[in-house]
């Protein structure tokens, strides 16, 4: 009867952990450019034209609302198909590029939500004191709503890094060979032989770089705090 193999274990976890580098280089790649499209959203959904506002709402309710492996799907299967028709050929886009659209598009949503929050948790009272004393609207917010914003938004943020990370997880879906494909492709090799070990160690490793995250997140937070603290 097949049971549990603890070298096969350990034969396997340094195999998977070869794949880290692909699954860092997405991970930070996508939080890059879902910061930059969450930063736009937000000012759009926080702007004075009706029309923005809308879209954004819009735009952040529909990524919310479908799962981040059938937004895959859609925007990997589905727009190429759909682009082809008017001509326009995406085949020989290179699939981790494509990922980190995916993959920024699907943080976009949760980081734009985080912002906003955390902009209106600042007092509205403090802005109108700076613009009273002749200070200049952007350097009111550089100075003294963005330091107190970021504050707000550091211990959330951190959670969407470690969202982005786990997020790369569905990366094998399309054949790229992450932490995840590689486990895959490990467990494939054994037919089948080596589920357990395979998969145990990837959800080892996965979960030993979330604590590491986890407590540079509470690190930073704690140095941030206490900075903010002797500042004032």
């Amino acid at each position: 009867m097949y049971g549990f193999k603890f070298g096969v274990f350990l034969n396997d976890l340094p195999k998977i952990m070869r794949a880290m580098p692909v699954t860092l280089l997405l991970t930070v790649s996508a939080l890059a450019f879902g910061l930059a499209l969450g930063a736009l959203l937000c000012v759009a959904r926080m702007g004075k034209r009706a029309t923005l506002r809308r879209i954004g709402d819009a735009y952040v309710a529909f990524i919310r609302g479908v799962p981040q492996l059938v937004l895959i799907f859609l925007l990997y299967l589905g727009l190429p198909q759909l682009l082809k028709g008017i001509g326009v050929d995406m085949t020989s886009i290179d699939k981790h590029i494509y990922l980190t659209g995916i993959f920024a598009i699907a943080l976009s949503a949760p980081i734009s939500e985080l912002m906003r929050s955390a902009y209106l948790a600042v007092d509205k009272s403090q802005m109108e004191a700076a613009l009273s004393v002749g200070k200049k609207r952007f350097a009111a917010f550089r100075r003294i709503i963005f330091p107190q914003a970021f504050g707000i938004a550091l211990p959330s943020l951190g959670n969407q890094v470690i969202l982005a990370f786990k997020l790369t997880a569905l990366a094998f879906s399309i054949g790229v060979a992450d932490l995840m494909g590689r486990a895959r492709i490990i467990s494939a090799q054994g037919h089948g032989t080596r589920r357990l070990e395979s998969y145990l160690a990837v959800a080892l490793i996965y979960w030993g770089v979330c604590v590491l995250l986890e407590q540079a997140n509470r690190a930073l937070v704690r140095r941030y705090s206490r900075r903010v603290r002797q500042c004032a």
